[in-house]
């Protein structure tokens, strides 16, 4: 019997790579949100601890120009937080979007993995037909062919 060719592999194939390079870019971005994530915490962090260090300061009395140094020092540090929670939701907006095309790319794919399995399975029943089409005829050759040698016996 000849064996099974799929008229549509270079397809499946090009849906395969599509997928594999979608869930890579899925990957990536959510590493890239992920450091995002980490860095917008460290910055809150730092501005919470240095919030601290300004309040003791202020508690103890301290003179105007530390005092003065400290709060441009909170102004920096609320800029650098507000600059990680912009790069966290640039990261999130990336992120939504490759998962999109991931899901895109695997229902593309799923579309014709299944297209294959239903060629697959007409194959096989062509294949089961034509084998039991040579079963039914061998057994009427043998038939006929017991027949006539019980003929010639008798």
């Amino acid at each position: 019997m000849k064996r099974f060719r799929f008229t549509l592999e270079a397809v499946r194939t090009v849906r395969q790579q599509q997928e594999q390079k979608a869930m890579e870019g899925y990957a990536a971005s959510l590493m890239a949100r992920q450091q995002a994530l980490r860095q917008l915490e460290e910055a809150e962090r730092e501005l919470d601890n240095d919030y601290h260090d300004l309040r003791l300061r202020m508690e103890k009395g301290c003179d105007a120009a530390t005092a003065s140094h400290a709060i441009s020092r909170q102004r920096e540090l609320v800029k650098k937080r507000d600059a990680y929670t912009d790069a966290l939701s640039v990261a999130e907006r990336r992120l939504n979007i490759s998962h999109q095309k991931m899901l895109e790319a695997r229902q593309q794919r799923e579309v014709t993995d299944k297209f294959y399995d239903n060629q697959k399975q007409k194959f096989l029943r062509e294949e089961i037909r034509v084998e039991q089409k040579l079963l039914d005829e061998l057994a009427g050759r043998r038939a006929v062919s017991h027949s006539g040698y019980n003929q010639t016996r008798i």
